[in-house]
């Protein structure tokens, strides 16, 4: 039970986040610690991204059903973030841990941890977990 209800919550952050991305893309570009370090705004690119996170949410969602298809779902909503999350971490091993702690913060928790923690979560679904 415990794992679904994580499942739910987390997807709705991704939802959450990814509307935001959708509905005002340079207010989302302006309040990330760290985005604006990455590149000039691109409300394409954010928009690209933002389906992502829409689409990763959705899944994680319904990976929180009781149906046989749900773990299945589980990881196919946890990929996206995952891969995501290694291309910070790959950013820290070419360029160096950020020095800011707002950027540091963001990408270990808000990137890296809620990835490790979808990745998890879908694993455990993989295992059985139809509760």
């Amino acid at each position: 039970m415990i794992v679904r209800i994580l499942l739910l919550l987390l997807g709705a952050s991704h939802i959450v986040n990814g509307l935001f991305m959708l509905i005002a893309p340079a207010d989302w570009y302006a309040s990330v610690p760290g985005v604006t370090a990455t590149g000039p705004f691109n409300p394409h690119f954010i928009l690209d991204i933002g389906m992502a996170f829409v689409a990763s949410g959705a899944g994680l969602m319904l990976g929180a059903r009781r149906a046989a298809s749900a773990a299945i779902l589980a990881c196919a909503g946890a990929a996206w973030p995952a891969l995501h999350a290694l291309i910070h971490i790959d950013g820290w091993l070419m360029h160096g841990f950020p020095a800011d702690t707002r950027i540091a913060r963001s990408e270990v928790v808000g990137v890296v941890g809620l990835s490790a923690l979808g990745v998890v979560l879908a694993w455990l679904r993989l295992r059985g977990e139809r509760t």
